[in-house]
């Protein structure tokens, strides 16, 4: 099958999103399909969040769909995302391809977050919920990365019958060994991007509150963000603080190898953090908001506390660092709970799945319109689609 796989921004990157669309790529290939990615480029360098700028591109994402669609018959489209989501509907009303929505977060919980005012909190948060309630359910079928995603959209109008929950999984093939552990120095590491939706001033307000009971102790925040990216924080909050500007995957694995915990302070219901995959495949003691703690069983896999309670996030790690058997305890745990590969291949067949029904439906759709023109137009054979389109049945 050949599938457009369609992401709103800079490919690749390590940005969770990115790195979900690459693992879903290889995987699809993998299979024999043909797969094609289509994004802003390698090369945009924004930050993330509304502003003009991203409409233009935008548009050229929406151009560079349909002459992909056109070019290479692709019969599937796959839209990560609310903007990829627009450009495919439009890209899929024009050429009669079925659409596949993937979302990974409700717009209503993210968007408010880029806004500093009320007003404009408030705006984004009204724009959000009127998004997540006419984008998704005009999609052929939504895939959603939580439960908490896929019954919000349920709600919001998608049907029950239309949507599917999928939990991202790691490829086997990427749970490499990693490096030797260093020698407990006391380390905190958070891997991820600095957007507001991460709730890293709930982190920085905590680490004070641990360094005041366990001296020496240093963060380390490992980032794509480009270099020269700060943190928006007053300086009493950056002692002991490090940030990293990671330029590729094998860093980020380097530096969470020598930690000693690792944390996920979002509380962001709908999406699931990527990083929590990195940290449980790393082994490592996880301390993580409630809201975030995708796959984790608190005292079995992971610490999980309540979300913005920053002494009780705290005190978490302040824990861990004093019970380096307990840290062992917990990243054995984590690791063992990502390693089967079963959950991998069955996430690739129930999207295999998914592109057969929605194309199989789609087919039944244009032999009806077929059948019927022949019977208008006698035996004059009438095309199915527009002229220059190429139509794979």
């Amino acid at each position: 099958m050949r599938v457009a796989l369609v992401i709103a921004g800079a490919y690749p990157a390590l940005r969770g999103s990115q790195v979900l669309v690459q693992q879903l790529a290889r995987g699809l290939a993998a299979r024999g399909h043909a797969v094609h990615i289509v994004s802003y480029g390698a090369r945009v360098a924004e930050r993330p969040g509304p502003r003009p700028g991203r409409l233009g591109r935008d548009l050229l994402l929406a151009v560079r769909l349909w002459r992909r669609v056109r070019y290479e018959a692709i019969e599937v489209i796959h839209a990560h995302n609310y903007e990829a989501a627009i450009a495919g509907l439009v890209v899929a009303g024009l050429t009669g391809r079925p659409l596949v929505y993937h979302g990974h977060n409700a717009l209503a919980e993210e968007l408010p977050t880029y806004f500093q005012s009320r007003l404009g909190g408030r705006f984004a948060t009204g724009l959000g919920r009127f998004l997540d309630g006419q984008v998704p359910c005009r999609a052929d079928f939504c895939i959603a990365v939580t439960e908490e995603l896929g019954e919000m959209l349920r709600r919001r109008g998608v049907r029950a019958s239309e949507i599917a929950s999928l939990a991202p999984t790691g490829p086997p093939e990427e749970r490499r060994e990693h490096p030797p552990r260093r020698p407990s120095t006391g380390l905190v590491c958070y891997a991820g991007n600095l957007d507001r939706y991460q709730n890293l001033d709930l982190l920085l307000r905590s680490f004070v509150r641990v360094r005041q009971q366990v001296p020496g102790t240093s963060l380390v925040l490992v980032t794509h963000a480009a270099p020269g990216t700060s943190l928006p924080a007053p300086p009493d909050l950056l002692q002991g603080v490090e940030v990293v500007h990671a330029r590729s995957y094998a860093e980020v694995q380097e530096r969470l190898a020598s930690a000693d915990v690792a944390v996920c302070p979002r509380v962001e219901r709908s999406g699931f953090p990527m990083k929590l995959l990195n940290y449980m495949e790393a082994g490592k003691a996880i301390v993580a908001s409630a809201a975030s703690a995708k796959g984790l069983v608190d005292g079995v896999t992971g610490r999980v506390v309540a979300d913005g309670d920053g002494e009780a996030f705290a005190a978490a790690i302040v824990a861990l660092l004093r019970d380096r058997a307990e840290r062992e305890r917990l990243g054995v745990a984590a690791r063992r709970a990502v390693e089967s590969p079963q959950a991998w291949e069955h996430g690739l067949d129930r999207i295999e799945e998914i592109y057969r029904r929605v194309s199989q439906r789609v087919s039944a759709v244009r032999r009806g319109a077929a059948s019927w023109r022949s019977r208008v137009v006698g035996r004059r054979r009438a095309p199915v689609c527009p002229p220059g389109l190429n139509v794979v049945e």
